[in-house]
């Protein structure tokens, strides 16, 4: 729930929105106009400004290009504003969105719609500044700063980070692929006490052969192998005193998995083709998105090499376990895509914001940088990016459907269904589609707005967020 600045001239209609904004839950404040709001804003804190754009002395544009200004710096330059109009015009509802309004809404509306709308606002509102908070915090007293960790499972898995990096003992890291298994290791090392020391890390993945990865691992004297022309030194050795980092370690060759194990146990090893004996101190960290208990019952790989890397576990959980974190994930790569560019990050729209939320993201973190890259390179305007341009990257929901809730085909159930229930069921599929606003689900479902609402009363159909609510 948020406090709400309602700016409007007609004080019959602002009072009758803040009634139904406090019935709801919310915190409304009335004033006439935008100089009054102005006023107002420089000595009280708001969460959002809904103000009509029709006005005398100031209107509703030149309110928000006063507040987007950042002039008066006692009023946030970021905070939410929401358009009110008596008439949809494009060109209106065009320059609201560029001057960097969240939403504009029509007077018409229902009530429903407009709370809806409103709280969608405010959510993704809260999210940013959340995310603002965590991107401060990291960077003022935090290591980690590549880390995002709204979530409760992520903080978690930070204050176990702190515990394992002080045991200086081999780890084993878990999980999807595309999670940030290899950010996690990279900042194990940088909080344990080899710090200071390399972090040297291998690719199993890439060195299919035991040839290939003994000889990248180990090293090889001159004349090892054919083209083996100069000594080389192996990552173990590189490794002396730091940590050996081995990505996608269920992906080694078997022989070298006996050599490897040979070698831990040991703290020695010799380059391929040589005699001599060379010790190192390390402590190993190993990554992978496969079940190595199930590998090793299968027989593909060393049970005891198993026990010797599982010494300390770290399991990071997938995207869609951790949906707080997405938001902030979003925002940071908008950051770093766009900086890198000399542009400003682009803003999301809500619906956007939702999409990417709720999107499964099967390739986890790796698929959201690959996805905030193309939006960055696409995004040629100076307003915020939209539900539309998140859905030209393919984002999708959990059942395959677009984010939106467009594309969905309906299947009749083996026991059948009556004829109404399907009428109910696509009526309200068409107000989720069209954020519950009944003139624009009627034309999805090519009926009149008397009989879309003749509809809707029939079968007692309200949003669910509002079905505590009585009508005013």
């Amino acid at each position: 729930m948020g406090q709400i600045l309602v700016v409007e001239d007609d004080s019959r209609f602002g009072s009758r929105l803040c009634k139904n904004l406090e019935m709801a839950g919310h915190r409304a404040t009335l004033v006439d106009g935008g100089v009054a709001a102005l006023a107002y804003l420089q000595e009280h804190k708001v969460d959002l400004v809904l103000t009509d754009v029709v006005m005398p002395e100031m209107d509703g544009l030149e309110l928000l290009r006063q507040i987007r200004s950042g002039a008066n710096h006692t009023i946030e330059a970021r905070l939410p504003v929401v358009l009110l109009t008596s008439v949809e015009r494009v060109d209106i509802a065009v320059e609201a969105m560029r001057a960097g309004a969240q939403d504009y809404i029509t007077k018409d509306s229902n009530r429903d719609a407009i709370l809806f709308r409103l709280e969608r606002v405010l959510e993704t509102a809260g999210l940013q500044r959340r995310a603002d908070i965590l991107e401060q915090t990291l960077q003022s007293v935090s290591p980690l700063e590549e880390i995002v960790a709204q979530s409760s499972v992520m903080r978690s898995i930070l204050s176990e980070m702190k515990e394992i990096a002080a045991a200086d003992a081999n780890v084993l890291i878990t999980g999807e692929t595309g999670v940030g298994k290899e950010l996690v290791a990279r900042h194990l090392h940088r909080l344990g006490r080899r710090s200071k020391q390399a972090l040297i890390d291998v690719n199993c993945a890439a060195l299919p052969t035991d040839n290939l990865f003994q000889s990248e691992v180990f090293g090889h004297e001159r004349g090892a192998f054919t083209g083996a022309t100069e000594r080389k030194k192996g990552k173990l050795e590189l490794a002396d005193g730091g940590i050996l980092f081995l990505d996608e370690i269920g992906d080694m060759p078997p022989e070298s998995q006996g050599k490897i194990l040979r070698a831990l146990d040991t703290q020695a090893f010799e380059r391929l083709g040589g005699s001599q004996r060379i010790t190192v101190d390390i402590v190993v960290m190993a990554a992978t998105n496969k079940n190595l208990q199930q590998e090793a019952e299968a027989g593909r790989f060393r049970k005891d090499l198993l026990f010797r890397l599982d010494v300390l576990q770290l399991h990071v959980p997938p995207l869609r376990e951790r949906r707080d974190d997405i938001f902030p994930l979003a925002q940071y790569y908008l950051k770093q895509c766009a900086g890198r560019r000399g542009r400003p990050a682009p803003e999301l729209t809500p619906d956007a914001a939702e999409a990417l939320v709720q999107y499964d993201w099967p390739g986890n973190v790796r698929e959201l940088i690959n996805v905030v890259e193309r939006l960055v390179l696409r995004h040629r305007t100076d307003g915020p990016l939209t539900l539309a341009a998140v859905r030209k990257e393919g984002i999708e929901d959990s059942t395959g459907e677009s984010a939106s809730g467009s594309g969905q085909v309906f299947s009749l159930p083996p026991n059948g269904m009556a004829l109404e229930e399907l009428e109910r069921q696509a009526i309200v599929q068409a107000l989720e589609q069209t954020d519950w606003i009944q003139s624009a689900a009627a034309k999805l479902l090519r009926i009149s707005p008397d009989r879309m609402n003749a509809r809707v009363k029939k079968f007692n159909i309200t949003h669910p967020s509002w079905r505590s609510h009585k009508s005013s």
